[in-house]
C-alpha cells in the first residue's frame, strides 16, 4: 500500500499543474511534495512526470495511474468528511416538502418520532401538491408518490409501494349500487383526483387492460378532500391505501372492483446527487426507508407497528 500523503499530493501536483501550488493545497513545503513525487517514481519503477522548466505533463504510466488515484483520494477525502460528521454529531437543518395528504397522514408523524431521537435537527416541512424545486435550493428533500420517478440531475431512493383502490361508502352502495365491472363506472359519479391522467381510471384484470375516462361532480388535486367527500357518500374514488387505510378497516369505506388493480405507486425520497450529502439527510432517508419498509403495510393499507 502506498502512503496516501504520496498519493494526494501526485493528484495535487497535476490537477494544479505546479509542485508550489500543489505544496499549498496540501499544506506540506515544495521539497517535500517533490520529495513524495520522487519516492513514487522510485518505487513504481516508472516515470510519472515529465517535468520542464514552463509545464508539468503526464507520462503514458503517470495518466494511468493518476486516473486510479484520483478516485482513491476522493474516496478517501469523503470517508474523513463522513467520520468527521459522524463524530459531530447529526445536526443541522433538513427542509422537506411533501403532498399534503402524505404529509399530515404520514411524514409529519415520522417526523416527530425522528426528532425524538435526533434533538439536534431542526425540520422544515411544507405540504404543497406542487413539486419542490431541489435545483434552486427550495429544499433539501422531496417525499413523493409516482409510478416511475421522471427526474433529470436527481436521485430518487425507493422506499415503499403504495396500491391505488377503488372505494365508496356502504351509504352511497346502499343507494346506487356497485360497479362490477370497470366500464359500469360510466355510470356513477366519480370522485375525480386532478392530477396527470387522473380522470383515466386504468385498470388490469382478466380482460386485459383498459382505461376508463370517469367523470363526477367533484375534482380536486388534494386525496384527502376527495376521501372526505367518498366517506360522505358523494361518489367513487380511487385513492392510495396509506390514505384510506384507518376507513377500509372501520367500515366507512369498502373496496370495490378488487378483481381488477389500478397501476401501483411507489414512494420516493428525492434529493441532489451530491455525494457529499449532510449526514442529517441520509439518516433521515434511512429512517423513512426503515419505517415505510413493509410491502405488507402498503399492500394492505395498515399503519406500521
Amino acid at each position: 500500500m502506498r502512503d496516501l500523503n504520496a498519493l494526494a499530493t501526485f493528484v495535487a501536483v497535476v490537477k494544479a499543474g505546479s509542485f508550489t501550488l500543489a505544496a499549498d493545497h496540501c499544506g506540506i513545503s515544495k521539497a517535500l511534495a517533490t520529495r513524495h513525487i520522487q519516492d513514487l517514481e522510485v518505487s513504481l519503477g516508472v516515470k510519472l512526470l515529465n517535468r520542464s522548466t514552463r509545464k508539468l505533463g503526464l507520462t503514458q504510466a503517470g495518466e494511468r495511474f493518476y486516473d486510479r488515484c484520483s478516485r482513491i483520494v476522493a474516496e478517501a477525502d469523503q470517508a474523513v468528511r463522513d467520520v468527521e460528521e459522524l463524530s459531530r454529531g447529526s445536526h443541522g437543518l433538513i427542509r422537506i416538502s411533501t403532498a399534503i395528504t402524505f404529509g399530515r397522514m404520514h411524514l409529519l408523524p415520522a417526523v416527530n418520532d425522528f426528532l425524538v431521537l435526533n434533538p439536534s435537527i431542526q425540520i422544515e416541512v411544507t405540504l404543497s401538491e406542487r413539486f419542490a424545486d431541489l435545483i434552486s435550493g427550495n429544499a433539501d428533500l422531496v417525499v413523493r408518490l409516482a409510478e416511475e420517478p421522471r427526474l433529470s440531475n436527481l436521485v430518487a431512493r425507493r422506499l415503499a409501494p403504495a396500491r391505488w383502490m377503488v372505494v365508496a361508502s356502504p351509504d352511497y352502495i346502499s343507494r346506487h349500487g356497485v360497479p362490477v365491472m370497470p366500464r359500469d363506472l360510466l355510470d356513477f359519479n366519480c370522485l375525480v383526483y386532478d392530477r396527470p391522467k387522473g380522470g383515466d381510471w386504468r385498470f388490469k384484470g382478466r380482460e386485459g387492460e383498459q382505461s376508463i375516462k370517469v367523470s363526477g361532480n367533484l375534482r380536486s388535486n388534494v386525496a384527502e378532500g376527495l376521501l372526505d367527500a367518498a366517506i360522505a357518500g358523494l361518489g367513487i374514488a380511487a385513492l392510495p391505501s396509506f390514505a384510506i387505510a384507518p376507513y377500509l378497516a372501520s367500515g366507512q369505506l369498502v373496496e370495490l372492483l378488487s378483481d381488477y388493480s389500478l397501476p401501483e405507486s411507489t414512494l420516493y425520497a428525492v434529493f441532489l446527487p451530491d455525494r457529499r450529502l449532510p449526514e442529517r439527510i441520509r439518516t433521515f432517508v434511512q429512517f423513512l426507508a426503515d419505517r415505510f419498509s413493509s410491502p405488507a403495510y402498503w399492500r394492505a393499507g395498515k399503519k406500521p407497528v
